[in-house]
């Protein structure tokens, strides 16, 4: 593997997956000469020696297909290709094609906005700042406009492709292609442009859907250099024929073996049930009634394990599938009855189909993920396509499908995307996606033995942006001397003066080379703390450092040009260090661990008050088995005696990290004696208590668990000797807004209810452009820090700025505020005053304390600013307050 695949994997942060896919690729450039001279015939002699799937190109060019299971990450692994051919093999001209205008939009912003959540080129900026994107839209004109420099990247969907290539009419002429047209502001046409590029690789994204299509007539007439496929499913839509050109594969059956990026998926169908006989509309509402049940047995091992985990709770989904508009409406209908679940889901359903689409049903389906939407039936005929990214479908009821494959095919990619990070949390029923078959269970199954099935290449299904009308966007926060450097870049160009302008790009290009150096240099460990950077053996590597990048960077500059450049170097080094110096807070890269939190428990009585909501009776079973390991689960729903129902509980008490239960037994006991005793008196028929506590007892669990932190003493027994590294920068940030909304001024009054939506900047002393606030009392309190004379520069750290641990190290704490002063570095926490003596917030409270004593030693070594900690009220954030009066009374 070469150093630039190290690097590119590094700095995209590639999958295991995907990483091993660029390793292929330099392979097959390199040890196979695919980009050589060679016979066609020769490469694929040599290509089909080192892989055993491949058996021949299938075009005129030499093309290759990367199969990659969905949710692995195939649009970052095109970025990875284009910057890998690029950097390697001075590869300027890209071709990338869509199957439909839903992934196409989407890949235009992922290669085209900078500022997108999943911008490809993020931390690249040798292809960030030359890449210029040629799309369908503008493919007439834009073209022409790329500097030598540039690297080209088209970008088009098929049905555009096929669109422009048919001959028209006019007036009674036939007019050639749109594609072949000659134009005067290119001088030929787009077609004669593109063939006439000697370096064009063509990259076909979901390529699957599209090889028969007219339009890749056309593109095999381009001759390009080089062909690259990517899809999930390797096999002709048309001809059903697998592709003979694979060269690696990772698979479902893959993904699910790893088990680290997708959920589980499972098919359910009734315990002794014949299904024989029975009508399809009978069928179909018993798999809507379990599918019930499957969802609350999901939503409380999701509300048990966010409880454990101190995270906000998932709310869990149903999609159903339905045949056509008037077979959704009769299901929408059955759903919102009084008939089914005495209408607990009349106003949790919603119906997305080409007959009910309005404002308000598009609002509830972007926002399905977010807490306050109350949907949780989402019923649908063909209107979820690729680009539907939700990650909390835990439930799909497919109805009338023909077959199990096709089920399948159209199902299960809807909904194996995983919640908490995007990472399997190691209980299994978070981490399962369940699929309702009941009669097509054995179907399903027997499928899923053969190697051969669709069920190891399918593909995901997402939602349609351009369909639900999106609108949102992605703004990034940035540290203020990266603000410096784009805003500079920004006046040069409008210096007219030319000579002028040509000094003032040159010092430019010297500062940001700069930048990014000592950038690096922190981030490698290469120094302790930045008052190293002007020591001479450090300032004499560094400034060798720049200069070879801005060779490497700007091979262009005259011999002249690169001189004056590194005249520069010295004397716009001391004052580049003095900037990042000034714009961050200088942050000891220490890691806090706290260790052995045990629990007494204070005696009292449990409240049950509300200890029988959320739980029904059950009087059937159902059996779930995953479809790629075969494992079964049971939902038992049968009445069964239990001789001791509270050991059950206790089993579930015993677990938790911060209950020691030797001494706290006598306690624990009465505790799930009461809450036993509660729940049997809640039941209607109370011979199902034993089912009842089974089914539910990690829920009622959890209730009592609850209750026992508020009467819960910690006693930390031993802490972890921290772990001191050298200094680190301040990470940047991203937020999203409503796409076209204003960036408000921070003193702008808002009301609480919208306060999370917005973003807001103006700040003078924050060491980021924008922000955004999790309450009212944050907001005012940066009011408070942009107050004259007290706070130099204060910043919201980023969720990973801090190695700052607590609940037996499984949580990272993230601190409000870092503010500091002419003596001081302050942590501080902005808390609602009731919750001030909250066990978790007293956790945080300790590791943030002990984080501030060891950052304040190692910072008195270093002849460095003290660390001290705070946790201010909610109400002692008004504007009369200073802050040096709220850090010194709220000081810990």
């Amino acid at each position: 593997m070469s150093n630039s695949v190290d690097y590119i994997s590094n700095t995209m942060s590639l999958r295991e997956p995907l990483k091993q896919s660029l390793e292929v690729l330099e392979s097959l450039i390199g040890k196979n000469e695919l980009l050589g001279k060679k016979e066609l015939t020769t490469k694929e002699s040599r290509v089909k020696e080192d892989y055993r799937l491949f058996e021949e190109f299938e075009r005129s060019f030499p093309s290759v297909c990367f199969s990659i299971a969905t949710g692995i990450g195939k649009t970052r692994l095109m970025g990875a290709f284009v910057t890998w051919l690029a950097k390697e093999k001075g590869i300027k001209n890209f071709f990338i094609l869509s199957p439909n205008i839903t992934i196409y939009n989407k890949l235009k912003d992922d290669f085209g906005n900078k500022g997108a959540e999943k911008y490809v080129f993020k931390g690249l900026p040798e292809i960030s700042n030359n890449a210029v994107i040629i799309t369908g839209e503008d493919y007439d004109t834009k073209g022409i406009r790329a500097t030598d420099d540039s690297i080209q990247i088209n970008m088009f969907n098929i049905g555009k492709i096929n669109a422009d290539v048919k001959t028209t009419t006019k007036e009674g002429r036939t007019l050639p292609p749109r594609i072949k047209r000659f134009r005067e502001t290119i001088g030929d046409s787009y077609y004669n442009y593109l063939v006439n590029l000697t370096d064009l690789v063509i990259i076909m994204d979901e390529s699957h859907r599209y090889r028969g299509e007219r339009g890749m007539e056309t593109l095999n007439e381009l001759n390009p250099v080089l062909g690259i496929e990517l899809t999930a499913t390797p096999i002709d839509a048309k001809t059903n024929q697998r592709f003979k050109n694979v060269v690696y594969e990772y698979g479902l059956a893959d993904a699910l073996k790893d088990g680290q990026y997708i959920k589980n998926p499972a098919v359910v169908t009734r315990a002794d049930t014949n299904f024989t006989g029975m009508k399809d509309d009978a069928i179909e509402k018993l798999k809507l009634q379990d599918a019930i049940q499957m969802h609350r047995d999901t939503k409380i091992a999701i509300q048990n394990y966010a409880a454990d985990n101190d995270l906000n709770p998932v709310k869990p989904t149903i999609l159903v599938s339905c045949k056509d508009t008037t077979h959704a409406k009769y299901i929408y209908d059955y759903v919102t009855s009084e008939e089914f679940y005495e209408g607990e889901f009349r106003n949790k359903t919603i119906q997305i189909d080409s007959t009910s689409k309005s404002e308000e049903q598009v609002t509830q389906l972007l926002t399905l993920e977010k807490p306050d939407n109350k949907i949780e039936i989402v019923i649908h005929v063909d209107m979820l396509k690729e680009g539907w990214d939700v990650s909390n479908l835990y439930t799909i009821v497919p109805l009338r499908a023909s077959n199990a494959l096709t089920l399948i095919e159209q199902t299960i990619g809807r909904g194996l995307r995983l919640p908490f990070g995007g990472k399997r949390t190691g209980v299994e029923k978070v981490d399962m996606l369940s699929i309702m078959m009941h009669d097509k269970f054995q179907e399903v199954v027997d499928a899923a033995n053969d190697k051969s099935s669709i069920l190891y290449s399918i593909g995901k299904i997402q939602l349609t942006r351009s369909d639900l009308n999106s609108s949102k966007e992605i703004v990034e926060s940035k540290t203020n001397d990266v603000i410096e450097l784009e805003s500079e870049q920004k006046k040069i160009g409008q210096i007219q003066d030319v000579v002028i302008r040509k000094k003032a790009e040159h010092q430019h290009i010297v500062k940001a080379a700069i930048n990014y150096v000592i950038r690096a240099k922190i981030a490698r460990k290469e120094i302790q703390t930045p008052v190293e950077l002007n020591q001479n053996q450090v300032k004499e590597k560094a400034i060798i450092e720049i200069s070879e990048r801005i060779n490497n960077e700007y091979p262009d500059l005259t011999v002249k040009e690169k001189k004056d450049i590194v005249n520069e170097i010295e004397r716009i080094y001391i004052t580049s260090v003095e900037s990042i110096v000034k714009n961050n807070i200088l942050i000891p890269n220490i890691k806090i661990t706290i260790a052995e939190n045990k629990g007494v428990i204070n005696d009292f009585d449990l409240d049950t008050t509300l200890f029988s909501e959320n739980i029904l009776q059950q009087e059937f079973e159902l059996i779930r088995e995953t479809i790629y390991d075969h494992k079964q689960d049971k939902i038992k729903i049968r009445s069964q005696v239990l001789e001791m129902p509270e050991y059950s509980l206790l089993t579930i008490l015993k677990k938790k990290s911060e209950i020691d239960y030797d001494n706290n037994s006598d306690i624990l006991y009465k505790l799930c004696s009461q809450a036993v005793r509660a729940i049997k008196a809640s039941l209607e028929k109370p011979e199902t208590l034993g089912d009842t506590i089974l089914m539910y007892r990690e829920l009622i669990a959890n209730k009592i668990y609850a209750q026992v932190k508020s009467n819960l003493t910690i006693e930390t027994t031993i802490r972890s000797k921290p772990e001191t590294e050298p200094y680190s920068l301040l990470m940047g940030g991203h937020y999203s807004k409503e796409n076209g909304e204003e960036i408000l001024n921070y003193k702008e009054t808002v009301s609480a209810k919208l306060l999370t939506s917005k973003v807001f900047n103006g700040f003078s002393k924050s060491c980021h452009d924008r922000y955004k606030f999790d309450s009212i009392p944050e907001k005012k309190f940066s009011e408070i820090l942009e107050k004259p004379n007290e706070v130099i520069k204060w910043l919201r750290p980023a969720s990973k700025q801090f190695n700052i641990w607590y609940n037996n190290n499984s949580d990272r704490y993230v601190p409000d505020f870092v503010a500091e002063t002419t003596d001081t570095i302050y942590l501080i926490e902005i808390k609602a005053e009731n919750a001030l003596e909250d066990i978790v917030v007293e956790k945080k409270s300790i590791a943030a304390i002990k984080y501030c004593k060891t950052a304040s030693e190692i910072n008195k070594q270093r002849n460095e600013k003290i660390w001290k900690y705070a946790i201010i009220p909610h109400d002692k954030t008004d504007a009369n307050m200073s802050f040096l009066r709220l850090v010194t009374e709220y000081g810990r």
